[in-house]
């Protein structure tokens, strides 16, 4: 039989939506709450999502006496409440339900030395839109954090979404973040109006080339987060950058037109499997290493022509280049991604 945690709640209800007041000790909440539920181990799934600097801060103001105020929202799976006894009743399980906000308020609570209790504010049995409405609205208000995180932290998907659509959300969301990223080297390169040939890329291009490589099971990328899906593409560019500075200069570059941005995407899932072969990671040294070896010249999708059967040839040109140019070469470096 599943043991039950009974905590004293206050229940409030709100435009016909209940949800419950209380707390407990942030390391029995740490041991049947889930932040992210596609992986398997649970640490691993903490480690996965979580910023280990922004935990440790929270550790280290609790060890330091400061009250830790603002509660943490979840959404439990069965509980069920208790009005006779003013008791909400929570199966003590290890996946009891889900934070949506305050992950990292729990992880450092968790690790901290002093035992410290949690405000929450609990849903019952919240439905998976509503879910996303909560983390979207509380997140991306304060944080700017993409929609389509949410997904990366389920197992499965809402019932009204496809894969495809999903994928393209992402690309969005990616696309947003560079765009508005000074440092990266697509800082207002994507725009929604008519793109200015080999200044800008449209939007929708960015999508229609990126989404297939972040739609799950159709690359090698596809298994890493969006945050890492964002990085991995920024580090790619900014890789080239260092290469090739004269491809993101003020003149008009073969990078934004839609022939080489959409050649450069087909060929990186090549050059992340090069690098991460070859030199351990997709840092962006790992990435100029790879390129300055390659020594591909760009200039040559100048007169390759127009369309889908050029943009397929080029990006094709680059990865068998790269393929080329370390067949022979042995193993230096297997090992865990770092970027």
């Amino acid at each position: 039989m599943t043991q039950v945690l009974r905590v004293k709640s206050v229940p409030v209800t709100q435009h016909g939506q209940t949800f419950y007041l209380f707390s407990a000790p942030a390391r029995t909440l740490f041991d049947i709450l889930e932040i992210n539920q596609r992986d398997e181990d649970k640490d691993a799934g903490y480690q996965r999502t979580l910023s280990v600097a922004r935990v440790r801060s929270v550790s280290n103001f609790i060890d330091n006496k400061h009250p830790m105020a603002p509660a943490i929202i979840v959404s439990l799976t069965e509980a069920s409440y208790d009005a006779s006894k003013l008791e909400l009743v929570i199966p003590k399980t290890d996946s009891s339900g889900w934070v949506i906000d305050g992950q990292h308020r729990l992880a450092g609570a968790k690790e901290a030395e002093t035992e410290v209790e949690l405000g929450v504010v609990a849903f019952i049995g919240l439905d998976i839109e509503m879910q996303i409405f909560q983390f979207v609205t509380i997140n991306q208000t304060a944080k700017g954090v993409p929609r389509s995180l949410y997904y990366d932290l389920l197992k499965y998907l809402p019932p009204s979404k496809k894969p495809v659509d999903v994928a393209k959300e992402k690309a969005v969301d990616i696309a947003t973040q560079l765009k508005n990223d000074e440092n990266s080297p697509l800082c207002n390169r994507i725009t929604v109006s008519p793109p200015l040939a080999g200044r800008t890329i449209s939007l929708n291009n960015f999508v229609r080339k990126v989404a297939p490589l972040v739609q799950v099971d159709r690359s090698t990328i596809s298994a890493f987060n969006i945050q890492e899906q964002s990085k991995i593409i920024d580090n790619y560019f900014k890789g080239l950058r260092e290469h090739e500075p004269s491809l993101f200069g003020n003149a008009p570059s073969i990078v934004f037109r839609t022939i080489g941005f959409g050649a450069l995407i087909n060929a990186l899932p090549v050059i992340f499997n090069l690098a991460i072969k070859y030199y351990g990671g997709f840092r962006i040294p790992d990435i100029l290493n790879l390129f300055d070896k390659i020594n591909f010249d760009f200039s040559d999708w100048e007169s390759i022509g127009t369309g889908n059967a050029a943009e397929n040839q080029a990006g094709s040109d680059l990865a068998e280049e790269a393929r080329r140019s370390y067949e022979t070469q042995e193993n230096p470096d297997s090992g865990v991604l770092k970027l």
